[in-house]
């Protein structure tokens, strides 16, 4: 991951070219009740498995925090306490989850935000903390669209036409975000060839 005291560049994502052609990428999203990680726990969340060539399998699970919904999340992402209620508990799916994404690159738009809660949730359960490699798509686009001024990943849908089919759900934004990770890999990848 790049230091902060400078801007991201296409440089700092070579290495996903280097392993796109061989490795397994599972693009994942969380809703969570709210921003703080260690005050708040995941609802949703949502991943895709896939290879520069194809999806290979989806994951999606709501997840009962053990609190009631904050209204300004369920604003938010719409998710209710009557949508939880019954749901499995995070010392169900996480394991789960992880066996999902075993031996994969991680992606996340705002990698930090996601990363950080399920990190927080598997200190909970007594578990290591996730140990993959992870791409930012955040940073990704930063560093293959550097003009821009927004970078919010509906704003980035809208502006390069790629199909929304639920916003601020967990599944269709790691679908999203698997979309967004294609076009600026493939942006950078442009400027490499380009470069030689």
């Amino acid at each position: 991951m790049p230091g902060r005291s400078r801007p991201v560049s296409p440089e700092d994502f070579l290495w996903l070219l280097k392993v796109l052609p061989d490795k397994v990428f599972v693009a994942f999203d969380t809703e969570t009740t709210g921003l703080d990680a260690e005050a708040g726990r995941i609802v949703e969340i949502g991943a895709v498995k896939f290879t520069k060539e194809c999806v290979l399998g989806t994951f999606e699970e709501m997840i009962d925090p053990g609190m009631p919904m904050p209204s300004e999340a369920s604003n938010i992402n719409g998710i209710t306490d009557a949508m939880l209620s019954g749901k499995p508990r995070a010392v169900d799916v996480l394991p789960r989850f992880l066996e999902f994404a075993n031996g994969s690159v991680l992606v996340a738009h705002n990698a930090p935000f996601d990363v950080g809660f399920v990190d927080a949730e598997l200190r909970r359960l007594g578990l290591s903390h996730l140990a993959n490699p992870t791409a930012d798509t955040r940073l990704l686009a930063k560093a293959a669209f550097p003009e821009r001024t927004a970078y919010h990943l509906q704003v980035l849908a809208k502006d390069f036409g790629l199909p929304v089919e639920s916003a601020h759900r967990a599944l269709d934004d790691a679908r999203l975000c698997m979309r967004l990770f294609f076009l600026c890999i493939q942006k950078i990848e442009t400027g490499a060839v380009a470069a030689r």
